[in-house]
C-alpha cells in the first residue's frame, strides 16, 4: 500500500495513524477513569449541596435544642417545646485582593479642541489558603425570623414573662419576633 512513498512521507502516514489510535483509545477509556464521568460529577455536585441542607437543618437544630435546654431550667416553665424560623442562613465573607486603576488622556487638536479620556478598570481574586481553600474575613450567623415556644407553665403571667425576656435576650431579638404559648 506505501510502497511507492519515500520514507519520510511514511513516516508521516505511520505517526498520524499512531496518533488516531491514541485518540481512540483515549475516547474510549475516558469514561472509565476517576472524575471522568459526567455522572460522578453530578452526584458530587448533589453531595455538596445535601451538605449545606443538612448544614442548615443542623444550624437549626442545635439553636432550638439549645434554647430549649435554658428555657426548661426556668423555674414553672415545665415541659417545653421550640420552634426557631430564620430570614438568611450563615453568611461567610472570603477575602479579596482588590486593584483599580484610572488613566486619564487628553489630546488637542490643532483647532484648539481638547479631549479627555478616562479609562478605568477594577481586578478583584479571592485569596486562598494553600489548600485551595478561600481565606475568610468574617462570618455572620443566620438571622432569626421568629420563635415559638409552647410551655406547660406559660399559663402562669410571671412564667410566662420571663420565658419571653429569656428568648429575647438569647438571641437578641425583638419582641415582636417570639411567642409564647400555654400547652
Amino acid at each position: 500500500m506505501f510502497k511507492n512513498l519515500n520514507e519520510k512521507d511514511k513516516k508521516k502516514i505511520y505517526s498520524l495513524i499512531s496518533l488516531g489510535a491514541i485518540c481512540i483509545i483515549s475516547l474510549v477509556l475516558i469514561p472509565f477513569l476517576p472524575g471522568g464521568d459526567k455522572k460522578s460529577l453530578k452526584k458530587e455536585e448533589a453531595n455538596t449541596q445535601n451538605e449545606k441542607q443538612v448544614t442548615k437543618e443542623d444550624e437549626r437544630n442545635i439553636v432550638e435544642s439549645k434554647l430549649k435546654k435554658i428555657l426548661s431550667q426556668i423555674e414553672g416553665a415545665g415541659d417545653i417545646d421550640v420552634m426557631v424560623t430564620f430570614e438568611s442562613s450563615e453568611e461567610i465573607q472570603p477575602a479579596f485582593n482588590s486593584n483599580s486603576t484610572t488613566e486619564k488622556t487628553e489630546e488637542k487638536d490643532p483647532q484648539g479642541g481638547v479631549r479627555t479620556i478616562t479609562t478605568s478598570s477594577d481586578n478583584k481574586t479571592m485569596v486562598t489558603s494553600n489548600s485551595s481553600n478561600p481565606v475568610i474575613i468574617k462570618t455572620t450567623e443566620a438571622k432569626v425570623k421568629g420563635v415559638i415556644v409552647v410551655s406547660s407553665g406559660a399559663s402562669n403571667p410571671q412564667v410566662k414573662e420571663t420565658l419571653y425576656s429569656a428568648v429575647q435576650t438569647s438571641l437578641q431579638i425583638s419582641g415582636h419576633q417570639v411567642e409564647i404559648y400555654s400547652k
